[in-house]
């Protein structure tokens, strides 16, 4: 009778067991999801605390970047094209404007109006940001009412435009169901850590289980949001004025804003939960560190079963696959578990060195229950998590196909043309870019990885020294160029462009101190510069992805050829270097390709010859005569080289001084760039192999090229582009 008793007690006591294990695990989900919704409930629903987060994340640079340019990109499209001549000095006056409290205030306002539209039934019916617009046209009609002269009344900068839809009832009802289930769920698993207490036949054995389930489910939750952030991230690309990487560290700054708290929150729930495992010390003895590590890996390691080998054994492909795709993520999450593990062991081994020791017998990890919870636990959210990150980012794309077929700039066909038997789309004073900072004066719109992207294959630019460090602060230095100066910089006196240096000395660049370096400037380097060494390895990282490119560079050289050569082994583009002979005939773009020396450098100063790679531009080119403004006053005449030379450049752009966009809106239209070329080709008896252009983004003169090359409407082989996949 006895031991009939005794082992009824022994059944009821493993079915409670089991039911305490089973209220832990539920509690341990209730937490994570009732604790989520709590923090959304708390921290995005209350319209106070959504627009003191919208107003955090404006304070973060790469939101105020992204804001500015939006801002600016509108302004400038919706005024005059010559506008984009007066870009840095808006651009200057909005990073003013968006940086003051003022616009943090209507920021506020509108986090708020947006808020009631989305999540508050009571809401206004429609939410516009355009006032942001007003706010900064105002303050560039005051600070540069030359500029807000040709900016149409009426202009606005809308950033954002939400109007009551079918998507703002969707998030009214989602709103509704988290507000209930953050009080719910949450009250839920309280009361389901206080059942899994009650019901265990040892309760502080149950303290730790549960303790040890949280801990686990708050780092499960903390992996789970640094692998959804990551994917959604991974999952946004720029366009237009915005690159990649100025998307995803906004969105990444927003993502913080938002939700970086209740990453926090999560890794404080596993340290909670990680002391209080530790402190019970039933479950989970406070062992020594290194006795325990010795427990776990003799129970573990050789695993005894195939089953159990199989499972290890793809448990590591998977980590390793993992961990060559995303070693930054895997880092993190890898960091965050043995960190968890250390509390873990430092715990146990202070509570040990106190003299708090267990009341009851010990129980390994591998044995125990409460690791099998913690190990379900653990699984269950990690993988619901995975999940969840591959269902909202999607898949991430893929660069194209290694092609089977040699394509050489994007066509098969042009492999066996030889250079003077292919037209290259080109751009004058390329480094000159709105889109890049520091450049007061531009004659792009567009940085040098957006023209690669765009199909430009030519590049005209110059070659400077000057002293500085960052765009924007360099000071020319007139002593090292000596006496050559460019035609713009002839334009100045020598007073001029010495005033123009104490002038810039005045107002912060500071004196010219320094040892000189090559930077690209098409005037003085006051007045706009880009590294040579970052113009460089910007090419070099789109050879390495584009192998099958040829690229032209023709440099208006003001440094000497030993400091030229310095800057291409710099920047890794030296081993691409052509070498060609007077007199010989040209190599095929295959041939150029299939020895990976694909890019030529011709300057426009004579070479000594010590430099093979480095070409004297009017050996091997011709080019039409420079000084146009109108349509009309294009010619096809011989201005520089010989008609005998191989390569007929194409000067096309507007010889004006600042650059405009306007007066090149004709010149770079398809029709204009195709009827000149035609007529130089009649009268040169040669086809023109450069065409550069101002602004080139006003017109497609990529599209010209193509159809001069032959190709029709062909599409070229994709790319892998800079600032985005190109398909």
């Amino acid at each position: 009778m006895l031991g009939r008793l005794m082992r009824d007690a022994g059944l009821s006591s493993r079915a409670r067991s089991a039911s305490s294990i089973a209220l832990a695990i539920l509690a341990a989900a209730a937490v994570v999801v009732g604790g989520s919704c709590l923090y959304v409930r708390q921290e995005l629903l209350s319209s106070h605390a959504f627009a003191d987060r919208t107003v955090a994340a404006l304070g973060q640079e790469p939101v105020r970047r992204v804001v500015s340019r939006e801002i600016v990109v509108q302004v400038i499209d919706k005024s005059s094209p010559d506008l984009i001549a007066a870009r840095p000095v808006i651009t200057s006056v909005v990073d003013t404007v968006v940086a003051t409290q003022q616009f943090r205030a209507l920021i506020r306002l509108a986090a708020d109006q947006g808020h009631r539209l989305l999540f508050d039934r009571g809401g206004n019916v429609a939410f516009s940001l355009a006032d942001a617009g007003t706010v900064v046209i105002s303050a560039v009609r005051t600070l540069a009412p030359n500029v807000a002269r040709k900016i149409p009344p009426g202009v606005d900068a809308r950033l954002l435009d939400l109007r009551r839809q079918s998507f703002a009832v969707r998030t009214l009802r989602a709103a509704d169901k988290i507000r209930t289930l953050g009080l719910v769920l949450s009250l839920l698993a309280l009361a389901l850590l206080a059942g899994a207490v009650a019901v265990a036949p040892r309760r502080r054995q149950a303290i730790t289980r549960c303790a040890v389930a949280l801990a686990v489910a708050g780092v499960a939750v903390f992996v789970d949001l640094a692998l959804l952030r990551h994917s959604v991230l991974a999952n946004l690309f720029g366009s237009e004025e915005l690159s990649n990487a100025d998307v995803r560290a906004a969105a990444g700054s927003l993502w913080d804003a938002y939700l970086g708290d209740l990453s926090a929150s999560a890794l404080a729930l596993a340290a909670i939960g990680t002391i209080v495992a530790a402190a019970s010390a039933n479950v989970l003895r406070p062992y020594g560190a290194v006795a325990r590590l010795r427990r776990l890996r003799a129970r573990a390691w050789p695993p005894r079963t195939r089953r159990a080998r199989g499972l290890i054994g793809g448990a590591a492909i998977a980590l390793g696959l993992l961990l060559i795709a995303e070693p930054t993520l895997v880092l993190d999450i890898v960091v965050v578990c043995a960190g968890a593990l250390l509390a873990y062991f430092g715990t146990g081994e202070l509570l040990s060195a106190v003299g708090v020791a267990p009341e009851h017998e010990r129980l390994s990890l591998a044995s125990s229950r409460a690791g099998l919870a913690a190990i379900t636990v653990s699984l269950g959210i990690l993988i619901g998590g995975v999940a969840i990150a591959l269902g909202v980012g999607g898949p991430s794309p893929s660069r194209p196909p290694a092609l089977a077929q040699l394509t050489c700039n994007g066509y098969a066909q042009l492999c066996s043309r030889r250079i003077d038997q292919v037209v290259f789309a080109g751009t004058h004073n390329s480094m000159s870019a709105a889109d890049s900072p520091g450049w007061l004066i531009a004659n792009q719109a567009r940085t040098i990885a957006r023209q690669l992207d765009d199909g430009i294959r030519a590049f005209k630019i110059s070659t400077h020294y000057a002293v500085g460090n960052a765009p924007g602060r360099i000071r020319t230095d007139i002593a090292a160029e000596g006496q050559r100066v460019n035609r713009v910089s002839e334009k100045l006196s020598r007073e001029a462009r010495a005033a123009l240096q104490r002038l810039s000395g005045s107002v912060g660049f500071g004196p010219p101190k320094g040892k000189p370096s090559v930077w690209l400037c098409h005037t003085l380097c006051e007045l706009g510069a880009t590294s040579m060494v970052s113009f460089l390895a910007t090419i070099s990282r789109f050879l390495k992805d584009n192998p099958g490119q040829v690229l032209i560079l023709f440099d208006e050289d003001y440094v000497s050829e030993r400091s030229l050569e310095r800057e291409f082994k710099r920047a890794g583009l030296f081993s691409h270097l052509a070498v060609l002979r007077e007199g010989q005939q040209m190599p095929t773009l295959g041939e150029l390709v299939r020895s990976q020396h694909n890019v030529l450098v011709f300057t426009q100063e004579p070479v000594s010859g010590r430099y093979p790679w480095d070409m004297y531009g009017f050996g091997f080119i011709q080019d039409t005569p420079l000084g146009a403004v109108k349509p009309s006053q294009f010619s096809c005449k011989l201005y520089r080289g010989v008609p005998s030379s191989p390569l007929l450049m194409m000067n096309n752009w507007a010889d004006v001084f600042p650059p405009r966009r306007s007066p090149n809106l004709p010149l770079t239209k398809r029709s204009f760039i195709l009827r000149r070329a035609r007529q130089c080709q009649s009268e040169r008896h040669h086809i023109p192999n450069l065409i550069l252009t101002d602004f080139y983004d006003s017109g497609d003169v990529v599209g010209a090229t193509r159809i001069l090359n032959g190709l029709g409407n062909q599409r070229p082989a994709p790319i892998v582009a800079l600032e985005r996949f190109v398909k």
